[in-house]
């Protein structure tokens, strides 16, 4: 049965701020254009998002207030709705994928580029963070439910698939809203992300060491964060990075 000592009471109140970190992250590129003809997918990732957020912050409250059959009931409901929307979010990277592609194609055949066409797939997939959080997502989903009768492993696991969000959101406030892409001139301006999700771990993981809860779990979390993050700097200098990528994003639209 799952016990109140072994999730964190409050995480839905937290997650409720994600519908802020949405609306304030995809105001210009999603809300202030919604009736501008756009992808069908991207109104379908979108939704089905926006429906994945519901279940993120329902959740919890569930199990606070003691709901365990209903908790249950959501969660099983999970396993339909998580594959659309990592389905829907491989679409939309993929849509974006071929944008950066064409846009490259374009400026040759206008003079105004001159790259051969193995630089323009490595310079289309140089920054794979939509890729690399896709990766995030599905496998901290995947632990959370192969430990879904471990209540405070699974917990945590959902946790750390709750922070997978804060890439498509924050990301976009920083780089969007206050207009930072770049810190130092050196610095491309997600690390902020990457570091916001790592330092919410750390914190975490010094609060359960501090009541006496085991560690390991969010460690895990951590640690796949960590070297995945050392990974989006290490992969894309290679140049078998760029036929890799578009051989996983065939068939081309």
């Amino acid at each position: 049965m799952l016990r109140k000592d072994n999730f964190y009471p409050n995480l839905g109140y937290w997650f409720l701020l994600y519908i802020i970190l949405v609306f304030a992250g995809f105001y210009y590129t999603y809300f202030s254009v919604l009736f501008k003809a756009k992808p069908i997918i991207i109104h379908v990732h979108f939704v089905l998002m926006s429906l994945w957020i519901v279940m993120l912050i329902v959740q919890p409250f569930l199990i606070k207030y003691k709901k365990l059959p209903q908790h249950r009931l959501i969660g099983r409901l999970s396993y339909f709705l998580v594959p659309l929307v990592l389905l829907s979010a491989f679409l939309v990277i993929r849509l974006e994928y071929y944008t950066r592609i064409n846009d490259f194609r374009l400026q040759i055949a206008n003079g105004l580029s001159h790259i051969s066409e193995s630089e323009i797939l490595k310079q289309s997939c140089n920054n794979p963070n939509g890729l690399f959080f896709f990766l995030f997502f599905a496998l901290f989903y995947v632990l959370g439910i192969i430990n879904r009768h471990k209540s405070s492993v699974h917990a945590r696991y959902m946790l750390a698939t709750g922070l997978t969000l804060l890439a498509p959101t924050f990301d976009r406030i920083v780089e969007i809203d206050f207009g930072i892409r770049i810190i130092a001139g050196i610095i491309p301006a997600f690390v902020i992300t990457f570091l916001l999700i790592d330092f919410i771990l750390i914190i975490l993981i010094r609060r359960d060491y501090k009541i006496g809860k085991p560690i390991k779990t969010l460690t895990a979390c951590l640690i796949i964060y960590g070297v995945g993050q050392i990974l989006y700097y290490v992969i894309p200098n290679f140049d078998w990075w760029g036929h890799f990528y578009a051989f996983i994003m065939k068939p081309a639209p």
